[in-house]
């Protein structure tokens, strides 16, 4: 069996030192990645919802459904606001698409200086007329 000498006292402490932290940082990259993926999926299905609600807001004024301009632009944007998000949102003679914004806000990435991520999603909801004019 052979015996450590004194000089070796330690080096696992500095191996440690220096690998802990990149340690971290890759577990971090996991979490806040997957938190992110989340949170963009919430968004997607905040600014789906938020174009259907806009969608069902119809005007009838040429004998066809057609999205109403202003109170499908409102309620689009009002849902979208109660989720929490910020929101664009665009009618036209066919469709409504809504743009959310948010932030993930990082669990471990703060470390290195990343205390949020952006977060966007859009979604589009067509208005079909079903009558037979």
């Amino acid at each position: 069996m052979k015996r450590r000498s004194r000089l070796e006292r330690g080096a696992i402490a500095v191996w440690t030192a220096v690998a802990l932290p990149a340690f971290i940082i890759v577990i971090g990259l996991g979490v806040d990645y997957s938190g992110h993926t989340r949170a963009t999926q919430e968004a997607r299905a905040v600014a789906a919802e938020a174009a259907r609600t806009g969608g069902q807001q119809i005007s009838l004024a040429t004998g066809r459904a057609a999205p109403a301009l202003t109170s499908g632009r409102i309620a689009a944007e009002r849902f979208a606001e109660r989720s929490g998000y910020a929101s664009t949102t665009t009618v036209d003679a066919r469709a409504i698409t809504v743009t959310v914004h948010g932030q993930y806000d990082t669990s471990f990435l703060g470390i290195i200086g990343v205390w949020s991520l952006d977060v966007e999603a859009s979604a589009t909801a067509s208005v079909e007329s079903v009558t037979n004019n």
